[in-house]
């Protein structure tokens, strides 16, 4: 993990009113308004790939039966998943004017995280595997899989971040009071964090023509780094050293 750190400071002084409860001379109070920044490059830890099949079929039952045979070895390869809700309706569509149905279309639905990119073949092989025994009752896509962060993994880093931000406003402030011979003190610390944008390289696969024995080598999304920014806003006080507020 490459860690970029950038601090960029805006130095106002003035002479402002405190409130009453303070009761400090205006000329003996400077407040400083400056902004930190630090920016955080890491590596996507899963590929996000959702699958779509789709069955066909005279009667409902043998549709409701492909989408079973789906589900279990989807389930037989032990891989992490989501979803798995599936639809059966009668298979109508529009054509020459008018509605027309034949036999019965059903949906199936999963998402996968992966920490391997090569499982994405296992997951492809199995259904590879159905397909050889139920021929063209099934087919699926594979819609852009992409490479995302872990929300555990970026709000860990976010929090590093704002800790070494305050760490950083504090010795600011110590520094600053030494030079202006004043006692500076943090007021107000504003958090803006931005988590950029993950680029991704977006794939769609259709089910293969072929009827040989199934061995797929799916491809492997580029794994773009993802930049995390923390910015904090910083809202200084400075008072000589006999005030207390």
């Amino acid at each position: 993990m490459k860690i970029l750190i950038g601090i960029t400071l805006l130095l106002i002084f003035f002479i402002s009113d405190l409130n009453a409860q303070e009761r400090v001379p205006e000329d003996k109070v400077t407040r400083i308004y400056l902004t930190f920044e630090q920016k955080v490059d890491i590596q996507p830890d899963l590929l996000q790939m959702n699958l779509h099949l789709t069955s066909k079929a005279d009667k409902e039952a043998e549709v409701v039966n492909a989408l079973g045979d789906i589900d279990k070895a989807i389930r037989a390869l032990g891989i992490d998943y989501s979803g798995g809700k599936y639809s059966v309706e009668k298979n109508c569509f529009y054509e020459k004017n008018k509605w027309k149905c034949v036999g019965y279309i059903g949906n199936l639905h999963y998402y996968f995280k992966l920490t391997n990119p090569k499982e994405q073949n296992k997951i492809l092989e199995a259904i590879e595997s159905v397909k050889e025994k139920l021929g063209d009752k099934v087919e699926y896509s594979v819609d852009q899989p992409q490479w995302v962060v872990t929300e555990k993994q970026t709000k860990r880093l976010e929090k590093n971040l704002q800790m070494d931000l305050i760490s950083q406003a504090a010795e600011f402030a110590k520094e600053v009071g030494e030079k202006i011979g004043r006692k500076c003190s943090i007021f107000s610390i504003d958090f803006d964090m931005s988590r950029g944008i993950l680029l991704y390289s977006p794939v769609f696969l259709k089910s293969a023509e072929r009827r040989a024995a199934p061995s797929i080598e799916a491809p492997e999304p580029k794994k773009d780094d993802k930049v995390i920014n923390v910015k904090a806003k910083v809202n200084m006080i400075c008072v000589e050293h006999q005030n207390k507020y």
